[in-house]
């Protein structure tokens, strides 16, 4: 058992402004935090009403993750589902060791092979003392599951609604009522209202309900969180540099909730689909999801890194944010990643 945080004040260790700019003095028992992470400024996207506030920050991130609503997904939906093995290691010599018991490797990925159905945690608490080679290898090695464990869920989903948009363009009356509950639990669900089932509001739900590339999440969440080694993204698996509109927090961590502050999750995984979410349903990001729409229209793959070039309200470094979002991705060969597949379990 891992003994538990000293109980600290840590506003002045995550002091951010309105703006999310992470202050730049830190107590000398904590690491330097990577430059460049530093230096970006995330946008705080203020939700309007307290109705959406509370909507906001209230949500159960197992209920947005598919089969978990009232009306789960249909019986070959539920068995194409990943059961994903949920690890905990203490140190990153013991998450390279798993790798290397598991023979999981980034090159074998890169080569066709698909990724063992992992589930990290949280980040190991050292992985600063990896140099920077190995310690973005490790953080891309554990992070790529959980994206394509998320992932994986959109998808059955998003097939499912395709199924549903294709069976009420033929005939409307072929609709059940289960179909339709489904169809509005989903919209809920991806903070759309559909008060009666109609071709357009298919098919905006369908810009919706769609994968992010490994791609693009991988060096979002690297860039964000120092390749796991900040303060946030050890204590409260802040990998994003999503921030809180409201002082609430979901999760128990060792830092005051505040607006501005960084948002904490109890584990990668719900910080991996809140980001997801995130993307799909804030109004900051439509041009994002209409990019990505306009390439499956065209019979393409989502691209992360033309996708990227919409996120420019991302970040307050905008355009500068982007460029430098791309460069790790080439230099990382993040895009090798795009087209890979988890394992799938047998029931």
């Amino acid at each position: 058992m891992r003994a538990p945080l000293p109980a600290i004040d840590a506003t002045a260790l995550l002091n951010f402004n309105p703006l999310g700019q992470l202050a730049s003095s830190l107590p000398d028992f904590l690491p330097p935090m990577n430059a460049d992470t530093a230096a970006l400024i995330f946008v705080r996207h203020d939700l309007e009403t307290p109705d959406e506030q509370a909507a906001a920050f209230n949500v159960n991130v197992r209920d947005i993750a598919g089969g978990h609503g009232r009306f789960a997904a249909p019986g070959n939906a539920v068995r194409r589902q990943v059961q994903s093995r949920a690890i905990n290691p203490r140190t990153a010599e013991e998450l390279a060791g798993f790798f290397r018991d598991q023979s999981y490797t980034l090159a074998d990925v890169r080569q066709g092979l698909a990724v063992p159905p992992i589930r990290l945690e949280r980040v190991p608490d050292d992985l600063n003392t990896k140099d920077g080679v190995e310690r973005k290898m490790l953080f891309i090695t554990a992070l790529l599951p959980v994206i394509l464990e998320v992932n994986q869920r959109v998808t059955v989903e998003r097939e499912q609604l395709l199924n549903l948009r294709d069976k009420f363009a033929e005939n409307p009356a072929t609709l059940t009522d289960f179909d339709r509950a489904w169809l509005m639990q989903l919209a809920d669900r991806y903070e759309m209202t559909i008060d009666q089932v109609d071709k357009d509001q298919l098919d905006q739900l369908a810009r919706r309900v769609d994968i992010v590339p490994p791609s693009m999440a991988i060096a979002q969440a690297g860039i964000e969180s120092g390749w796991g080694t900040s303060f946030a993204a050890r204590t409260g698996n802040a990998l994003f540099g999503q921030i809180q509109s409201v002082g609430q927090h979901a999760v128990s961590v060792s830092w005051k909730p505040g607006a501005g502050m960084p948002q904490p999750f109890a584990s990668v995984g719900e910080a991996a689909e809140a980001y997801v979410v995130n993307l799909n349903t804030h109004p900051a990001y439509a041009s994002f999801r209409t990019e990505r729409a306009a390439m499956r229209d065209r019979g393409e793959q989502p691209d992360g890194y033309k996708l990227i070039g919409q996120l420019l309200r991302y970040s307050e470094r905008g355009l500068g944010y982007v460029q430098f979002v791309r460069q790790v991705m080439r230099e990382d060969k993040l895009t090798d990643f795009d087209g890979a597949k988890l394992k799938m379990a047998s029931f």
